[in-house]
């Protein structure tokens, strides 16, 4: 039965120290039974306390030698034990109904994966407010369009489905998320679920605004709509 569905949440994490304990604080804090979730934070070569860290808060943690996010991801989900595979980031918040929202979400046989909202962590509050109202919106539009985008920090799978069209290609570097949304929905419904609420850092966009928002742009639309790895390298960040 769904109500008994075990959840996986999976967490890549790269020299996550200082932003680890926030993220592990509130999936520790969920309103939901701890025995029916596990948490697995993924170490891509840390040279911190980030395993230490993980550890601390119960967390499940597995070693991915291979550098970046897409080897983090891919180690995480493989090793996810539940029916269900929740991922965030290490820099990322979740809202206290988390949980809940996704076992609900996945009552529908017909739904195989869902994302939802973000806040960025960024003052003053009206440009936090502007930009999670903008992306929800593109996240809707793309739905529309049948373009459906996971986002990596707040989404979820079924892990059958997840496997059922190959889990994660390793070619796309950047916006594997992406890739693995589009592939999914060939599959079944792939929904934005507004209630499905993060915070999320907006350290990418403070230090580097211009060259940020142009890789996240390329790689959006080559992996959307050229459906190729889109030629971008990201730094090792999370």
């Amino acid at each position: 039965m769904i109500k008994n569905t075990f959840i996986s949440v999976v967490v890549p994490s790269y020299n996550e120290e200082k932003y680890l304990p926030d993220c592990l604080k509130t999936i520790s804090n969920q309103r939901f039974p701890k025995n029916e979730y596990e948490v697995i934070v993924v170490d891509n070569n840390s040279t911190d306390n980030t395993s230490q860290i993980a550890k601390k808060f119960g967390a499940k943690v597995v070693l991915e030698k291979r550098q970046g996010y897409v080897f983090a991801l891919q180690k995480g989900m493989e090793e996810a034990l539940g029916d269900i595979i929740a991922v965030t980031d290490s820099d990322t918040n979740v809202s206290s109904n988390w949980l809940e929202v996704i076992r609900e979400a996945f009552k529908d046989p017909k739904i195989v994966a869902i994302t939802g909202r973000v806040k960025l962590d960024i003052k003053p509050k009206f440009i936090n407010i502007s930009i999670g109202a903008l992306y929800t919106m593109f996240l809707h539009i793309g739905s529309f369009i049948d373009r459906p985008n996971l986002t990596g920090f707040n989404f979820a799978v079924r892990k059958d489905a997840f496997l059922k069209v190959g889990g994660i290609n390793t070619m796309f570097e950047m916006s594997p998320d992406v890739d693995l949304g589009i592939r999914l929905k060939e599959i079944g419904k792939v929904k934005v679920v507004n209630s499905l609420s993060v915070l999320t850092s907006a350290r990418r966009w403070e230090e580097r605004f211009v060259p940020t928002l142009w890789e996240y742009t390329k790689g959006y639309v080559y992996t959307t709509w050229f459906r190729k790895p889109p030629k971008v390298k990201q730094e090792p960040v999370r």
